[in-house]
C-alpha cells in the first residue's frame, strides 16, 4: 500500500499547478425577436441581427495551425426553446467544390461538414457536437475529458437544414435546450462554444475556430466564449421510446428446432430530472436492429473484446470510465450463453442465444460546482434450457441465474483545466444460495498543468468476486504521466501493477491479472513541408511485462515513421521487437498451484501500409506485416477499400489473408502433462458492406463476413520443465483443424419522423470446422458455394419505434 499511497501523494502535488482557463475570442448571439424558419436561405430578420463571425479557421489538417485557405461566416441566435446557428462556408468556384454524399445518420463520411460544438455548463471537459454535411445528413457527438475525439453513440432529435448555391453552401441548425444541461436562475449566461468545417472538394481540410496549439492537450478547454444568452431556463428532457417488434425464424442450424415466432415489446424512457440530471430507463430492451459482430477466430488465452453497439448502454457511459481501466464493460449484462453439460442419452431441445435484460435504470447529473453523479442498475432474468432427458421428458435446466447488477461513479472538477478526482463502485450479484458475488471500487484522478502541456492519471481499484466461501480480493494500481511540447515532441510513461487475484471481470473487462508492466513512448511530429512530404511523425515504443514472479511474458520495442504528401497519399513503416520472453499462460496453467512456462526466442517483425487520397471515388489503404518466428515467418497482407458508385452508394470491402508458421503452441494436456507443436495456419477473412440512402432519413445497409482458417500442428513435444520439451507421439490426436463463418446481415432504416424508426432486418449466419486437411491451406473462392448449401439461421425482423416528447 506504500507504493498507492505513493502515487495519490505525487497525484495530488501535481494538482497545484492547475489555474484558470486561457481567455480568448468570442462570439454574440442575439435573442430572436421573430420565429426561425430553416431552410437553408438565412432570409429572417434574427440572421440580420446576429453580429457574424467572418474568420478563416485554424486547419487541423494537413497543415496544422495555418489559417484555412476557405473563409467561413457563422452566426448564433437563440429563444426561449431553442438554438439556432447558420453557417455560411464560402468556395472559389461555389457549388462545383461542395461534396455532397448521402448516407445514414450519425455516420461520418468523405464529405463537406460544419459542426457546432456547444459547452453549455462552461465546464471545459464537457461539449455536445451538432454536425451536418452539404447533403443534409446530421451526425451528433459527446466530447467528454476535454477530448477532440467524440462519442458518436449519443443521440439527440434536432433539426437542420442545407442549400447549395454558386458561392458555396449554408447550413441552418435548430437545436433544442432541452438536449443540454443549462445553468439555472435565468440571467446572463456564458457558454463555450466552436465551430468546425471540412471540405473534401479542390482545396481539402479540416478547420476550427479555435484551435489548441502543440503542446497543449485540450480540446474543450480552449474553446472561445459565446455570450449574449439572457433569460435562459432549463428545459429537462421528456422523451419516451416505446416499440414493438416480431421475428420470424425460418431455418434454424441448431440441433434442436427453433423456428417460429417471437414477439416483443418495450419501452426507452429519457427524463430530465433538472436541468442538471437526468434518468434513462429501459423495459425489456430489444437490440435486433444492431449490426451483428465480426466473427473472431480466437485461439489464445486472453478473452476477445467486443464493442457495445446497444443504444442503452453507449449513450451517457463516458461517466462511467476510470481512467485507464475498463472497470465496467457493459457487454457483461445480457451476455451471450452456452449449451448446458448434457448426460449420455440427453439432447438439447431449445434454449435463449443470449440473457434476457428485464429492466435497467441510469442516472446521471452534472452540477454547476462540478461535481458529476452516474448511478446504473440492471436486472438480467434466470435463464434456462429445455433438456429432453433419457426418461423421454423436457426438463429445464438453468443457464444463468438471475443476476443484478449496480454500478456508482462520482467525480469532483477541481479546476477549469479539467483536472477531477473520482471513485467507482461495481457489484454484480447472483440469485440463490450459491450464486456468486462480485465487487469492485476505485480511485482515480487526473490533473493538468495550467497550461494543459502535462497530464498525470493515478488509479488505485480492488476487487473482491468468486462463489459464496471462496471469495478473494485484490488490487490494481497505475499510473501514467504525458507531457506535450510545441516543439512537436510528446512523452508518455506508464506503470502498471496488478495482483493475481484481481478479477473485474463479472462487471469489467481485463486480458490478464498478475503483471507489473512498464512502457515508456516517445513521438515528434513536424508540421512542415518538405518536398512532396508534410506531417511527418516519428515515433518509439517500449515495454517490459513481467508477472509477480519476476518473469517476463512480453518485453518488446519497436520504432515507426509515418508522413503525408502533398497529394494526400501518405505512407508508414514501422519495425520492432519481441525479446526472449517466458509465456506463463500458453500452457494452460496459469490458476495452478505450479505454473508452467513455455519460453519464446526474440522474434523481430516489420509492417508496411498506405493510403490513397480518402476523398477519391476509390479509396485504398493497405498493410503488409511479417514476423520471423524461431521456426518460421508469418505474413499477412490487409486492404481496405471504399468505393463511391455515387453520391448515396458505398461498398466497403475489408480484406485480411495470412500464414502464420514457426511457434510453438498448444495442443492439449494429456495427464498432467502439455503438449505443444509447431502450428501453421492460414487465415482469410473477408468483409463486405454496402450502403445505399435514398434520403438522409431512409437507407438500406448490408453487411456481409466470411471468414476461413485451418491449422495443423508438427514436430510435436511434451513438457519436461521450464527450459526443457521432449519430442511426443501424435498417437490418437487430432492435429488439424478448420474453421469456416459467413455471417450476413441487411437492414433497412427509415426515421419516418424525428426520432421515430422502422427496421427490416434479416440475418443469416453458417459455421463448420468439417473442411480439414494437414497442410493448414485455404480455398476461400471454394467455400462460399459450399457455406450456401450447408444448414443455417435465417431470421427475419419488423421494429417500430416512436417518440413522444
Amino acid at each position: 500500500m506504500g507504493m498507492k499511497l505513493g502515487w495519490i501523494i505525487a497525484g495530488a502535488s501535481l494538482g497545484a499547478l492547475g489555474l484558470g482557463a486561457q481567455e480568448g475570442p468570442s462570439i454574440q448571439a442575439v435573442r430572436a425577436s421573430s420565429p426561425v424558419k430553416l431552410d437553408g436561405h438565412l432570409r429572417e430578420a434574427a440572421w440580420g441581427a446576429a453580429p457574424p463571425l467572418r474568420t478563416a479557421f485554424a486547419q487541423v489538417w494537413p497543415e496544422y495551425g495555418k489559417p484555412s485557405p476557405l473563409e467561413t461566416e457563422v452566426r448564433v441566435v437563440y429563444d426561449e426553446h431553442h438554438l439556432y446557428v447558420a453557417a455560411r462556408m464560402h468556395h472559389p468556384e461555389g457549388r462545383a467544390q461542395v461534396i455532397r454524399r448521402l448516407h445514414r445518420r450519425d455516420q461520418d463520411s468523405q464529405s463537406d461538414w460544419f459542426t457546432v460544438f456547444i459547452d453549455s455548463l462552461r465546464d471545459r471537459r464537457t461539449a455536445w457536437g451538432f454536425g451536418v454535411n452539404a447533403a443534409g445528413v446530421q451526425r451528433d457527438t459527446l466530447h467528454v475529458g476535454d477530448q477532440m475525439g467524440g462519442d458518436a453513440s449519443w443521440d439527440g432529435v434536432w433539426e437542420s437544414a442545407v442549400s447549395v448555391d454558386g458561392s458555396g453552401w449554408t447550413a441552418e441548425l435548430k437545436i433544442p435546450l432541452s438536449l443540454l444541461r443549462i445553468q439555472p436562475g435565468g440571467g446572463a449566461q456564458t457558454w463555450g462554444i466552436n465551430f468546425s468545417r471540412s471540405d473534401q472538394g479542390p482545396i481539402r481540410g479540416s478547420s476550427y475556430w479555435a484551435l489548441a496549439p502543440r503542446g497543449t492537450n485540450a480540446f474543450v478547454g480552449y474553446f472561445p466564449s459565446l455570450t449574449g444568452l439572457e433569460g435562459l431556463l432549463p428545459h429537462p428532457r421528456r422523451e419516451f421510446l416505446p416499440y414493438v417488434s416480431t421475428q420470424r425464424k425460418f431455418e434454424t442450424a441448431r440441433p434442436y428446432d427453433d423456428r417460429g415466432w417471437t414477439h416483443r415489446a418495450g419501452l426507452d424512457a429519457r427524463l430530465g430530472l433538472t436541468s442538471a440530471s437526468q434518468l434513462d430507463l429501459t423495459v425489456n430492451p430489444d437490440f435486433g436492429q444492431v449490426e451483428v459482430d465480426q466473427a473472431v477466430l480466437n485461439l489464445g488465452t486472453y478473452e476477445t473484446f467486443f464493442q457495445e453497439k446497444r443504444p442503452f448502454f453507449l449513450e451517457g457511459m463516458e461517466l462511467f470510465q476510470v481512467a485507464g481501466n475498463n472497470l465496467f464493460y457493459s457487454r457483461r449484462i445480457g451476455r451471450g450463453l452456452w449449451d448446458p453439460d448434457l448426460e449420455e442419452g440427453e439432447a438439447l431441445r431449445d434454449r435463449p442465444q443470449a440473457a434476457d435484460i428485464t429492466a435497467a435504470a441510469k442516472y446521471t447529473g452534472k452540477f454547476g460546482n462540478g461535481f458529476q453523479i452516474g448511478l446504473l442498475g440492471a436486472n438480467v432474468g434466470v435463464a434456462k434450457a429445455d433438456v429432453l432427458t433419457t426418461a423421454g421428458e423436457v426438463e429445464q435446466r438453468e443457464l444463468l441465474p438471475m443476476t443484478n447488477f449496480g454500478v456508482l461513479r462520482a467525480q469532483q472538477v477541481l479546476d477549469e483545466t479539467g483536472s477531477y478526482v473520482g471513485v467507482f463502485g461495481g457489484l454484480v450479484r447472483q440469485a440463490g444460495p450459491t450464486g456468486r458475488t462480485a465487487q469492485v471500487q476505485a480511485v482515480d484522478t487526473v490533473l493538468k498543468s495550467r497550461d494543459r502541456s502535462t497530464t498525470l492519471e493515478a488509479t488505485v481499484a480492488r476487487t473482491q468476486a468468486g462463489d459464496p466461501g471462496e471469495q478473494a480480493s485484490g488490487f490494481r494500481e497505475r499510473l501514467r504521466l504525458n507531457r506535450q511540447w510545441k516543439s512537436g515532441w510528446t512523452a508518455d510513461l506508464v506503470l502498471l501493477n496488478t495482483d493475481r487475484d484481481f478479477n473485474p471481470n463479472d462487471m469489467g473487462f481485463m486480458n490478464r491479472p498478475d503483471e507489473r508492466i512498464a512502457s515508456a513512448t516517445v513521438t515528434r511530429r513536424w508540421d512542415h513541408t518538405w518536398g512532396a512530404l508534410r506531417n511527418w511523425e516519428w515515433g518509439a515504443w517500449a515495454q517490459d511485462s513481467r508477472n509477480q514472479e519476476g518473469r517476463a511474458f512480453q518485453r518488446v520495442v519497436n520504432t515507426w515513421f509515418k508522413t503525408d504528401f502533398t497529394n494526400f497519399f501518405s505512407f508508414r513503416a514501422e519495425v520492432g521487437l519481441h525479446l526472449p520472453e517466458e509465456d506463463d499462460r500458453e500452457l494452460r496453467t496459469f490458476w495452478d498451484a505450479e505454473r508452467k512456462y513455455l519460453r519464446v526466442e526474440r522474434r523481430p517483425w516489420v509492417e508496411l501500409g498506405f493510403d490513397t487520397p480518402g476523398n477519391r471515388p476509390w479509396y485504398v489503404r493497405g498493410s503488409l506485416d511479417r514476423t520471423w518466428n524461431p521456426e518460421g515467418p508469418s505474413t499477412g497482407f490487409s486492404l481496405y477499400q471504399s468505393i463511391k458508385l455515387n453520391s448515396a452508394l458505398e461498398v466497403q470491402l475489408d480484406s485480411r489473408i495470412s500464414r502464420d508458421e514457426g511457434l510453438l503452441r498448444y495442443l492439449e494436456t494429456r495427464g498432467e502433462t502439455p503438449v505443444v507443436g509447431v502450428r501453421a495456419m492460414s487465415q482469410f477473412n473477408q468483409t463486405m458492406r454496402v450502403a445505399y440512402a435514398f434520403s438522409p432519413t431512409l437507407s438500406l445497409q448490408l453487411f456481409t463476413q466470411l471468414m476461413a482458417a485451418n491449422w495443423s500442428f508438427r514436430d510435436l513435444q511434451a513438457y519436461v520443465d521450464d527450459r526443457t520439451l521432449a519430442p511426443a507421439s501424435v498417437g490418437d490426436s487430432a492435429t488439424a483443424f478448420s474453421d469456416r463463418i459467413w455471417n450476413l446481415n441487411v437492414i433497412g432504416r427509415w426515421e419516418f419522423r424525428p426520432g421515430s424508426t422502422a427496421f427490416l432486418v434479416y440475418t443469416r449466419g453458417v459455421w463448420t470446422d468439417r473442411l480439414i486437411n494437414d497442410r493448414a491451406s485455404l480455398s476461400p473462392r471454394n467455400d462460399l458455394p459450399l457455406l450456401r448449401h450447408l444448414p443455417s439461421d435465417d431470421a427475419v425482423q419488423v421494429k417500430f419505434s416512436w417518440l413522444f416528447r
